[in-house]
């Protein structure tokens, strides 16, 4: 069932990513890739698992450490990006960062395990996250800035679903 929950994620997250490579008004390279790297953790954690989830959580940390830094206030020119955008998307970053590791718990069939269950820390956090998600989606004047953000937001709750 969580394979089956896992391969539905991705559907929203391609739309984010479709979404940011569509807005021609601002362009945006970092989020646009981050998104990416974002899709591409979780098609290679449903699919091939040919990287370990340890290694795709560090990915999308350091992920969510640069577009952090890129996009941090300059002093001469404002950023091009939202502030609330920038923040989302990393935060995004960090969360599927912890799902991927509560999704690699999933992946032995021994059935035997050590030390607590991250589910619920990890389905608190999404849940958390959808909630600010709603938030940021109205104070968001561009449409496809709202379908991105949405549509992360549905990722992230149906890979937490999936982690349980």
């Amino acid at each position: 069932m969580s394979d089956i929950l896992h391969a539905w994620a991705v559907a929203p997250a391609a739309v984010g990513a479709c979404c940011l490579a569509a807005d021609r008004a601002r362009v945006r390279p970092p989020e646009v890739m981050a998104s990416v790297l974002m899709l591409l953790a979780m098609l290679d954690a449903g699919l091939s698992r040919l990287v370990a989830p340890v290694w795709w959580t560090a990915m999308l940390l350091a992920g969510a450490v640069t577009l952090a830094i890129w996009r941090r206030p300059r002093q001469r020119r404002p950023p091009r990006v939202p502030a609330l955008m920038t923040m989302h998307t990393t935060l995004g970053m960090i969360v599927m960062a912890g799902l991927q590791v509560g999704m690699a718990g999933h992946a032995g069939t021994s059935g035997h395990a050590h030390g607590l269950d991250p589910a619920p820390v990890l389905i608190g956090a999404a849940t958390v996250y959808a909630v600010l998600s709603v938030g940021v989606i109205g104070r968001m004047p561009a449409r496809l800035d709202r379908g991105q953000i949405g549509a992360m937001a549905a990722s992230v709750v149906l890979m937490a679903v999936a982690t349980w």
